[in-house]
């Protein structure tokens, strides 16, 4: 039998039995399905009673004018971990192939190439997540403002350096066999040492990031809508039962936003010119 048929006909063999896997197991996927489906509204009430509170502990008004969910962030965790897997995949993909003595050279230069892109992939992720990190932790104390101040002078540096750094977590992931072969020493070890350094740093990243854009962060917020009405500028907290829950504000001569919530009034919310700004820093709250 030619090569050709030989190799097709494994590959045909491959697809049957991840499907034949997949069938096997759809009692154990439908449950995992029901059990998200399930946990779905538990969550996402949870996460609006939490919400709430920390919104009337911050604004001093009452939490029940405050609504949000948790789809976004769910979301965003779904891609984490969905890019996860498939960071893995080459190196689940590489060890399938090994185990069925089908680990040809053209499977590996694949398992090495989808490393690399994963990897990237992962870098980019980290990039929003160092980004992320460095929002809520620049104001912490000196140490952490210089950094972040370095990290965003270097900025090119930075984001190159993180990409690098998921891709080499990832392929070292895929090639931890190979790597074992190296029979020089010194080289095994430097080897693993920059393997250990990418993938502690790229999972650091990546946690803290994630832990960072899941929270519920009420206070570091500096992005808000301002809408206008008749000459009147208000800051826009929520929106409650149709209409938009508003605060009045200033402005000092710093440029720190004021935000006099102890005057806070509902308007509807097809009237009135709207802006979306970035006031940079947490505004400061005049409750009482």
């Amino acid at each position: 039998m030619p090569k050709n048929q030989v190799k097709k006909t494994k590959e045909k063999k491959d697809k049957k039995s991840i499907i034949a896997w997949i069938v096997s197991h759809k009692d154990f996927i439908t449950i995992i399905l029901g059990l998200c489906a399930t946990l779905y509204p538990i969550l996402n009430t949870a996460y609006i009673i939490m919400y709430q509170t920390k919104c009337e502990k911050f604004y001093g008004i009452p939490g029940k004018y405050f609504d949000s969910n948790i789809d976004n962030k769910l979301l965003y965790l779904l891609c984490i971990i969905t890019l996860i897997l498939i960071s893995v995949a080459p190196a689940f993909m590489k060890k399938y192939y090994k185990e069925r003595g089908n680990l040809t050279k053209g499977y590996l230069i694949e398992a090495v190439f989808l490393s690399v892109i994963t990897g990237m992939g992962i870098g980019a992720v980290n990039v929003y997540n160092l980004i992320e990190i460095m929002k809520q932790t620049y104001k912490t104390n000196a140490f952490f403002g210089s950094i972040n101040n370095w990290l965003d002078n270097h900025a090119c540096f930075t984001i190159t350096i993180v990409i690098v750094l998921g891709s080499f977590s990832i392929l070292g992931i895929t090639l931890i066999d190979n790597l074992r072969t190296i029979k020089r020493i010194l080289l095994k070890k430097i080897v693993y040492i920059l393997l250990t350094i990418s993938l502690t740093l790229s999972v650091i990243v990546m946690l803290y990031g994630l832990i960072f854009k899941v929270s519920i962060s009420i206070e570091d917020k500096t992005k808000y809508e301002f809408v206008t009405y008749n000459n009147d500028e208000y800051v826009v907290l929520s929106s409650y039962h149709e209409k938009l829950l508003l605060s009045p504000f200033q402005i000092d001569k710093k440029g720190q936003y004021i935000f006099k919530t102890n005057q806070y009034l509902f308007r509807k919310p097809y009237e009135g010119l709207y802006q979306y700004k970035d006031i940079e820093c947490s505004p400061l709250i005049i409750r009482n």
